[in-house]
């Protein structure tokens, strides 16, 4: 039976014809995604050298422009108090701990050069 199989498909490509409209026709449409293609990769290959490259760069700079001014701040504050910073103020509502954290009072990125202490 599976003799037989095989010899009937290869009599039914002895009676076939090659359709020369169909092969140019997906030729033709693979050339264009082809030449879609490098386009596209050209198009994106620009905007990430000529837009997100610089974007980062002037948001860099802008950003250590920022922080460099909030340590000056900061600086000035400390020298104002005699090399420490105010004392600040106690509210009520801030750092409420009704049970320690795995890790302690403190929160996981405690700073205590920018967080007030918990407790």
């Amino acid at each position: 039976a599976r003799r037989s199989a095989t010899t009937l498909a290869r009599a039914g490509r002895y009676y076939s014809t090659a359709s020369a409209e169909a092969g140019n026709e997906f030729l033709a449409q693979r050339a264009a995604v082809k030449e879609h293609a490098k386009g596209t990769t050209k198009l994106w290959r620009n905007v990430s050298f000529f837009v997100c490259i610089p974007v980062t760069i002037l948001g860099s700079a802008w950003t250590w422009k920022l922080e460099k001014e909030h340590h000056d701040h900061i600086e000035h504050l400390k020298h104002e108090n005699g090399g420490e910073l105010p004392v600040r103020p106690d509210y009520e509502y801030l750092n409420i701990r009704n049970k320690p954290f795995p890790w302690g009072m403190q929160a996981l990125f405690f700073n205590p050069e920018v967080n007030v202490p918990a407790g």
